[in-house]
């Protein structure tokens, strides 16, 4: 059932994203819902309540369920200050990718996916650059989705700029509710150093990110590494006036 309605948010989601359901517009009751897609209300409630909770939707007595807003509101606050700072610096930055293709995970890298031994991703490997300067390499990044997600954002999968997740989001109408950070050092891989125009194994600083949905499911997962020189993370921390 979880995974039902989860996918009917996602579903509304996207039609709402395509002006299928524009602003100002009523969507279907949720008898019609439930008919459209062969479901009980009770899985149709759920979901409207998740796409309602990502500000898309107000749902009022008597005047039913009216769209306010063709994407959510982003208002995300973790450790890089918020989202719109990963969008901002993804902005100003260059996306070469390098390679494309299936795998599975074995254990070493199920640990550091959090994920378990066996699992199918689509990973995409990319070097990113200065925005004026492609020679000037800042950050190597794995990104791992899912199979089905990675078909269908197939076309958008090469040089530029931008977020993956965005892509993810436009395509699918998954939206990122939750975003993990783990940041650590760590040894510059050879194979990864000469294209970052480092040493091998010189240090260097490991940012993973994990990104939730609405239904808190990881669907993307990146594994950056910036060279010691190329990344400063600053975050702060309030006293409590409790």
């Amino acid at each position: 059932m979880d995974v039902r309605y989860s996918e009917l948010a996602n579903t509304i989601v996207k039609n709402i994203r395509d002006g299928i359901y524009p602003v100002g517009s009523r969507l279907p009751s949720e008898v019609d819902f439930a008919r459209q897609f062969d479901v009980s209300r009770t899985t149709i409630r759920s979901a409207l309540r998740v796409v309602e909770e990502l500000g898309l939707i107000s749902r009022k007595r008597r005047a039913g369920t009216i769209v306010e807003a063709a994407n959510p509101a982003s208002q995300y606050s973790k450790s890089l200050h918020s989202i719109e700072d990963l969008v901002n610096y993804a902005s100003k930055t260059i996306r070469n990718v390098l390679d494309i293709s299936q795998i599975i995970c074995d254990d070493a890298l199920a640990a550091t996916l959090e994920c378990k031994a066996g699992k199918r991703w689509l990973r995409v490997q990319i070097l990113r650059t200065e925005l004026t300067d492609r020679d000037h390499p800042i950050c190597w990044t794995d990104a791992y989705m899912d199979p089905d997600d990675g078909q269908a954002i197939l076309d958008l999968l090469k040089d530029g700029s931008g977020l993956l997740c965005h892509f993810i989001e436009q395509r699918t109408g998954r939206t990122v509710i939750d975003l993990k950070q783990q940041v650590g050092a760590t040894q510059v891989p050879a194979a990864v150093a000469h294209l970052l125009q480092v040493k091998a194994d010189s240090v260097g600083l490991e940012i993973t990110r994990h990104y939730l949905d609405q239904a808190k499911k990881v669907f993307l997962i990146t594994v950056n590494i910036y060279p010691k020189d190329k990344f400063k993370f600053t975050f702060w921390i309030h006293r409590d006036k409790r």
